[in-house]
């Protein structure tokens, strides 16, 4: 017995002695290596639902901008097709819908596999829009001119790229839907560092929202998915309207963006 201790008494204190001592090193050897692994798991963990979370965005965004918009011109193209003067102007625009249908058939493929679409991939935003301005004026009779600086021929960063498509895509979905538009431009434009993407219609226009309603509340008209993809690139969304007169359109985001 040491010091004339009773041996569980000298067995409390040498154990108390030795957390003592061993405690600091614990702390520092396992405990908080332990803790710190943790935290970076928590942290990791709050990463992967964020990008779930942006993933599932990004392909609902893709549904309703691409397939959505695809189907929808197929019903407005549709009651063109009703409308025909005579069977051989019904034959035309039902072959430009074929055309419209087989790539709303292709993006559901690609969209599966998590691709962009295919013209932008293959051919860059400048060609990508130009036949998208094709395509719309086959579809719904509506001239449609296309304006693009040669500097924007060039490619451009990817997200850059694929949002302006979408955004013009919706644009003039917009146009087909709500404004009986005869003439319709689309404009792509770069200086200082941004991009400007414009589309103006010559349509019946509609009642702009007051500057001081809420962003959010201002999505008439399918614009919520274009002011969307806007903040996303860090852009800014002007909208020019009013009855009778038209709608222009104003997208202008950074070349990085």
């Amino acid at each position: 017995m040491d010091g004339g201790l009773p041996p569980l008494a000298a067995s409390l204190l040498d154990a108390s002695t030795l957390t003592l001592v061993a405690a600091p090193a614990l702390w520092y050897l396992v405990v908080r290596p332990l803790r710190r692994l943790f935290e970076a798991r928590g942290r990791l963990l709050e990463l992967l639902f964020d990008s779930q979370e942006q993933e599932r965005a990004r392909i609902a965004r893709d549904l309703h901008d691409s397939v959505g918009q695809q189907l929808t011109a197929l019903m407005v193209g549709l009651r063109t097709v009703a409308e025909a003067a005579d069977i051989e102007t019904a034959r035309g625009r039902v072959a430009a819908l074929r055309e419209l249908a087989s790539a709303a058939h292709g993006e559901v493929r690609r969209l599966a596999h998590g691709l962009r679409p295919a013209l932008l991939e293959e051919l860059g935003l400048a060609s990508a829009l130009e036949r998208l301005c094709q395509d719309f004026e086959r579809s719904h009779s509506v001239k449609t001119l296309l304006r693009c600086d040669t500097v924007t021929a060039a490619r451009l960063p990817r997200a850059s790229e694929a949002a302006l498509y979408r955004m013009a895509q919706e644009a003039l979905t917009n146009v087909a839907r709500h404004a009986g538009a005869r003439q319709v431009e689309v404009a792509l434009e770069q200086d200082d560092g941004f991009l400007h993407l414009t589309i103006h219609d010559d349509g019946r226009g509609f009642e702009a929202e007051p500057a001081d309603v809420p962003k959010q509340r201002q999505g008439g008209f399918g614009l919520g998915s274009i002011r969307e993809r806007t903040v996303l690139l860090d852009g800014e969304l002007k909208v020019k309207t009013s009855p009778g007169k038209g709608t222009t359109v104003a997208i202008r985001v950074p070349v990085g963006g």
